[in-house]
């Protein structure tokens, strides 16, 4: 905890997911060569954070038990980017963002569109997960959304739900010209973002397939892909 700057106390209570944000924000942005204001993307003033984040786990079941100084700075969502923003000095936007299962996709897309609105020139963008409330377990259950068998066996006619598990992710994303103007190391290039919500959907936690078809259509057009050279698709998928 001394490393970031916390006290043994402070750390005791912060939520699982705030210490994985802090500690794979580190790895990612040493990794990407960051030096703070080296260039005009890098200053202090246009770094902003995202995070996608879909339960307060810790709040609910663990930090309840004793609640005490740093039970809101520990626990509310708002604060895993905002402490990553507070211990580097970043004063760009600071977003923590719950779509359910596409949180993570959600929040990249935010960011991109923070680029064109030039709210920020570089964002730290993440998903969380740790799971230590039952009741979502239960819930999950109940609405048959957990696989009994243990796999994803999506778009198979034997899937029958989807398993769920901890972990955390960051990367660091510029705007591609920004990127080679400062020499970094390029390891993807996002050529569109787009996001619609099923509306259409037999029920809210439904996909529905014209939907998911326009925003794909709206994607390809952006990006300036033809569907045709598309080889390989990678998706997110709870089914």
């Amino acid at each position: 905890p001394r490393f970031f700057n916390m006290s043994p106390r402070e750390a005791y209570q912060t939520d699982p997911m705030q210490r994985m944000a802090l500690t794979t924000a580190y790895e990612a942005l040493e990794m990407s060569g960051y030096v703070p204001n080296r260039t005009a993307s890098t200053r202090l003033d246009r770094i902003g954070t995202f995070y996608g984040q879909t339960s307060d786990d810790w709040r609910e079941i663990n930090a309840a038990q004793e609640v005490d100084t740093y039970f809101i700075t520990g626990g509310l969502r708002a604060f895993g980017p905002g402490k990553i923003n507070y211990h580097f000095g970043f004063s760009g936007p600071s977003l923590n963002i719950d779509t359910a299962c596409s949180s993570s996709a959600a929040v990249l897309q935010i960011a991109c569109t923070s680029f064109w609105a030039k709210d920020c020139d570089t964002a730290v963008v993440g998903g969380l997960s740790c799971m230590t409330n039952p009741d979502i377990f239960s819930g999950l259950s109940r609405g048959q959304f957990l696989s009994k068998t243990g796999p994803c066996a999506t778009f198979d006619n034997g899937a029958d739900g989807y398993c769920r598990a901890d972990g955390c992710a960051s990367v660091i994303v510029k705007r591609l010209d920004d990127a080679i103007a400062d020499k970094d190391n390029v390891l993807a290039v996002i050529l569109g973002t787009a996001t619609n919500h099923s509306a259409d959907a037999i029920s809210i936690t439904h996909p529905h397939g014209p939907t998911q078809s326009i925003l794909s259509s709206a994607i390809l057009d952006e990006a300036g892909v033809d569907p045709l050279d598309v080889d390989y698709v990678e998706m997110h998928d709870t089914g």
